[in-house]
């Protein structure tokens, strides 16, 4: 599962002619549509608007996850090295890539960011064995108050109708003539499960959609002596916190703390009921910003 804050990191694999041409001027596009958006001064996206949205969030996940490493990429975390290529090949559409589909919310979490997740997905079919890459892949944004989420399929040989466990507004495919308009309103608890690909609803009960099981299920933490020994999110290292933390959250008292692994990702971890949970992972001078 990949996770970055949009808007704040630079990559570097991206050529001058691409930076400076059609990706800038889909940046470009964005910020006139989003901004009012995000401030929570508009809920309406024009017809013609909903196209370079859906592609500007796939465009910016595309670019957080070449955060990560090309031979994670290879091996099925975030987003496969084709997906590039493609989306470069339809640059001048301004629409997303095929198999798409995206819906647009109103965030009202109170931990207030801006990050973007991307979460592996794979694909059900009753009586049939389950693939050993991604069938797909989402990705949720949220900038101030505006929630983007998105899901693209890549190699499936059939259609998948979904959709969300929240009530969110239709971006993609767009409806004729329509706009979108933004709808519901997303808590901090349903940003995670959106973000983390566990809030879609398949129409057919034969066919199921979770996370991909390498990707986004971690082994589980160890009491180590007084300190609890927790797997991070990049899945080659740990992280260790105070057991008493763990303790206070039996007794209804929960804490906010940092951390941070070898890759030099920062963690913001909130303890709950049930342990520890990572809140954002962006790098450690954007956790303490």
């Amino acid at each position: 599962m990949g996770i970055g804050a949009p808007l704040q990191q630079t990559v570097k694999n991206v050529c001058a002619a691409c930076n400076n041409g059609w990706m800038s001027g889909l940046e470009n596009h964005a910020k006139r549509v989003l901004t009012s958006l995000l401030l929570g001064e508009s809920d309406e996206i024009r017809a013609d608007d909903q196209g370079p949205v859906a592609m500007w969030l796939q465009k910016t996940a595309f670019m957080a996850m070449l955060l990560s490493s090309a031979e994670d990429r290879e091996a099925g975390y975030g987003v496969p090295p084709s997906e590039y290529r493609l989306l470069y090949e339809q640059r001048n559409t301004f629409e997303p890539l095929g198999t798409s589909r995206f819906w647009v919310g109103r965030y009202v979490g109170e931990l207030g960011h801006g990050s973007v997740w991307v979460t592996p997905l794979s694909v059900g079919v009753a009586g049939h064995p389950e693939s050993d890459l991604p069938d797909g892949y989402s990705m949720t944004i949220v900038l101030g108050a505006l929630l983007l989420h998105g899901v693209r399929f890549t190699h499936l040989p059939f259609p998948v109708d979904l959709a969300t466990r929240h009530l969110l507004g239709d971006l993609w495919p767009a409806a004729l003539d329509a706009g979108a308009s933004v709808a519901g309103e997303i808590t901090e608890d349903q940003f995670f499960a959106l973000a983390r690909g566990r809030a879609f609803v398949v129409s057919d009960e034969n066919v199921t959609l979770r996370p991909w099981r390498p990707a986004t299920e971690l082994e589980e933490s160890s009491l180590i002596g007084s300190m609890i020994e927790m797997p991070t999110l990049c899945g080659k290292h740990v992280a260790y916190y105070p057991a008493d933390l763990f303790f206070e959250a039996q007794q209804g008292r929960f804490y906010w703390f940092m951390t941070g692994c070898e890759c030099g990702i920062g963690y913001l971890i909130h303890t709950e009921h049930d342990g520890a949970h990572t809140k954002a992972a962006e790098t450690p001078e954007q956790i303490g910003a």
